[in-house]
């Protein structure tokens, strides 16, 4: 009585079962779709935000080394552009701010070393301080359909570097 019991669970479990592995995948493959675009929209972000540290630094160290240019906002602005190929620039202008021996500049608009106000000083700012802040937005979303924009909604990437100027 003991083997008949046991043969008939048996051949009750492998009678119904050739559908299981279907229904596992149709449960579990939604979840791991949200996992994978969950993780390339966050890689995606990282780029960027590597991106523009990169672009950041190498425009920091050209206003350092810039002294004696004639517009050297304008050569920290292809910096920046140069160094993030991948980042719009319409989006970069709008985020950009250059200090200079604790005078803000207009984005993308420091004068050079003949111009008279608060921020000639770029020629005699040997020493001191000059900053690069740049603040870029981005959308993170892990999964956009039909248009809805499920997901983090709008966030801003912001890179700064502070050089002496030489």
């Amino acid at each position: 009585m003991k083997n008949s019991l046991v043969a008939r669970v048996r051949r009750f479990i492998n009678a119904d079962s050739e559908g299981n592995a279907l229904v596992e995948m149709a449960v579990t493959l939604p979840l791991i779709m949200l996992i994978m675009t969950g993780i390339f929209s966050f890689s995606m972000a990282l780029y960027q935000k590597l991106q523009l540290a990169e672009a950041v630094a190498a425009a920091g160290r050209q206003l350092a080394v810039d002294r004696g240019s004639h517009d050297p906002c304008a050569d920290v602005m292809n910096a920046i552009y140069n160094g993030a190929p991948g980042l719009s620039q319409t989006s970069l202008n709008q985020g950009i701010v250059i200090t200079i021996n604790g005078t803000t500049e207009p984005s993308g608009s420091c004068p050079g070393p003949g111009t008279t106000g608060a921020s000639a000083d770029l020629s005699s700012a040997q020493g001191k301080n000059a900053q690069v802040q740049v603040t870029y937005p981005i959308t993170l979303s892990v999964v956009n359909i039909w248009g809805s924009g499920q997901g983090f909604g709008n966030v801003n990437l912001i890179s700064q570097v502070t050089e002496v100027v030489q």
